[in-house]
């Protein structure tokens, strides 16, 4: 947790020492190269299915936690319309080390599946909200090649090929210029894959294993880009006035995002220790107050305070022949946030920041459901709680008016982790239950400063 946590902080400290120089409106036009790298957190169903061709055993997961990081190159074209569009076409190669350990503690099952390496082909629409900076939306197609899946029972292991995983990518982001031709972009991108399976025939004799796969993929992204410029030596009309006005002040917001969360579940027993980790994700709106100090020409630094209204559920589901016999459901909802951040302006409208303080987050009572007698039977497994943790995060706002501003930026919460009663009020003989928590926000604001 520390590396991942350093490891983004060294990436968003490192944008706020670029120097920053003269920028033109040509330098929107034109072909670009980049490269960059991000963090990719991965959500995937598994619908796993024991058939011998007459009776099925079924388990459905929507929450299989995956994570990891990622080296970009992209290469693009952008063309400015009239006023302050601009559209373009790119591609991009994401070098992946994204993981996915997946398990099935009923059927006493362990897997692993990669995703690899993706390639993303598509377009973008943008909106210059100020002569330096473009608020964008991305969309197009991607294509993954995983790892075989693998697959564990016990001391067996099996190996099946999956094939490649086809989808779609829809994104949003900011790009700033920096001068002298580069330009910094930080970008959410969702991506959504095709169902794919891969078949076991050697499980059991007379029988077939079967395990589908589907994964959505969140990440974030920044890049440092070299832009070309389209060879003209004229100035680009460009009517959008530049805003001078000090960022001192207090400030209200409101905007939307998605989140991803990832719980690390463990089940200590006398005879082994049962793993299940599980991923849910999910929309929410955001209210937040905060204040800001510009110190110098190019400092800022500032509190803030954030509610975001969320729900994010999963759930997972076991059944014979059609019918249910087992089932388990939870998720996070309403996270508050206190901390502060800093900010280097790369002109007076645009502000690189970082942010970091306290979170706190509302988990669900995780409840189950268990066909037959026994405590698992329509039971609480284990209690709400509100567990706290810490964020850290980086974004760019940018002024569009004196009053009025716009935010994109990424955090990571760091929730603790905690030992909770299972089967509580029950008289459960079980150990307590150990979770590990944590969820990445990517989101979007409209700020007002009075």
């Amino acid at each position: 947790m520390i590396e991942k946590l350093t490891g983004l902080a060294l990436v968003a400290g490192s944008t706020l020492i670029i120097a920053a120089g003269p920028a033109s409106a040509n330098d929107w036009a034109g072909p670009y190269i980049g490269i960059g790298g991000g963090y990719d957190m991965t959500n995937t169903r598994v619908d796993t299915r024991l058939t011998d061709g007459l009776t099925n055993i079924d388990y459905k997961k929507n929450g299989q936690a995956g994570a990891g990081g990622f080296l970009t190159l992209s290469a693009g074209y952008d063309h400015a319309l009239f006023g302050p569009l601009v559209v373009g076409v790119f591609v991009d190669y994401d070098f992946s080390d994204a993981d996915t350990n997946f398990s099935n503690f009923l059927f006493s099952e362990t897997g692993h599946l990669k995703l690899g390496d993706q390639l993303s082909v598509g377009g973008r629409v943008g909106y210059l909200v100020a002569p330096t900076t473009l608020f964008f939306s991305t969309f197009g197609y991607a294509r993954s090649d995983p790892s075989d899946v693998t697959i564990n029972f016990g001391p067996t292991s099996m190996r099946a090929d999956i094939g490649s995983f086809n989808g779609y990518f829809l994104g949003s982001g900011v790009e700033t210029l920096i001068g002298n031709g580069f330009s910094l972009k930080a970008e959410y991108r969702y991506t959504s894959m095709r169902s794919e399976g891969a078949v076991f025939n050697d499980t059991v004799p007379s029988a077939t294993l079967i395990e589908t796969l589907k994964p959505q993929t969140q990440t974030i992204r920044m890049s440092l880009n070299y832009r070309f410029g389209d060879g003209k030596k004229d100035v680009v009309d460009n009517s959008i006035p530049p805003i001078t006005s000090s960022w001192t002040g207090p400030y209200l917001g409101f905007g939307a995002g998605y989140s991803v969360a990832q719980k690390q579940e463990t089940f200590p027993s006398e005879a082994s220790t049962l793993n299940n980790p599980v991923s849910n994700d999910g929309g929410f709106i955001s209210a937040t107050v905060g204040y800001d100090y510009q110190f110098s020409k190019r400092f800022v630094v500032g509190a803030l305070a954030d509610a975001d209204m969320s729900n994010l559920k999963y759930k997972d589901q076991l059944s014979f022949s059609g019918t249910p016999i087992y089932e388990s459901r939870g998720g996070f909802k309403n996270i508050l946030m206190v901390g502060g951040r800093l900010g280097y302006l790369t002109a007076p409208d645009t502000l690189l920041f970082v942010s970091g303080g306290y979170a706190n987050a509302g988990m669900e009572a995780t409840l189950s459901s268990l066909a037959g007698p026994g405590p698992g039977n329509g039971a609480t497994l284990y209690d709400a709680k509100r567990i706290s943790g810490a964020f850290i995060g980086a974004g760019v706002e940018t002024k569009i008016w004196d009053s009025l501003s716009l935010k994109a930026e990424y955090r990571y919460i760091d929730l603790a982790s905690e030992n909770l009663e299972l089967f509580p009020g029950l008289g459960s003989p079980f150990p307590p239950a150990h979770i590990d928590p944590d969820i990445q926000t990517g989101r979007l604001s409209i700020n007002w400063r009075p």
